[in-house]
């Protein structure tokens, strides 16, 4: 009798590890299978300019800005890295509630590493647009007067 009840409590554990060990390989397959089918956004929708391409091909900054009816400078007045936080505090919330008016969203690219462009505008509510960029994709950017702490303007409403 003690025999078939220590068999037993050996098979429960068994199962419970098999069990657990099921659980992580799941979990695994599912990351996998989201980051394998995760396809990076080639097109941005937004009430004023409708759908709107997010793929700048061979730096043709200028075509990507005419599509949104803004005519800017052909080479950006500054260039940086920046990297979109893993979490976003209230600033960046804010942000991304800016990015999402013009039919984008930060949120997908946190922890990612970008570059920032500045570049002058010829026309419209502002004097500069900055664009955030990520593998030839604007994944961000904003109208601005160009001053510290100014009030931004999403790229298109």
């Amino acid at each position: 009798m003690f025999a078939i009840q220590f068999s037993l409590k050996q098979s429960k554990k068994k199962l419970i590890i098999i069990a657990a060990i099921c659980t992580v390989l799941a979990a695994i397959c599912v990351t996998a299978t989201v980051k394998i089918l995760e396809k990076p956004r080639n097109k941005a929708q937004s009430n004023k300019s409708g759908e709107y391409s997010l793929v700048v091909k061979d730096n043709d900054f200028r075509a990507f800005f005419k599509q949104l009816g803004i005519d800017s400078e052909s080479t950006p007045e500054s260039k940086q890295s920046v990297r979109i936080p893993d979490e976003f505090d209230e600033v960046y919330n804010e942000y991304n509630e800016l990015q999402k008016k013009a039919g984008l969203d930060l949120s997908l690219y946190k922890g990612k590493q970008a570059k920032q462009f500045k570049f002058k505008i010829k026309n419209g509510a502002a004097d500069y647009a900055v664009l955030l960029v990520l593998d030839n994709r604007v994944i961000g950017g904003h109208l601005t007067n160009g001053e510290y702490k100014s009030k931004m303007l999403p790229l298109t409403e």
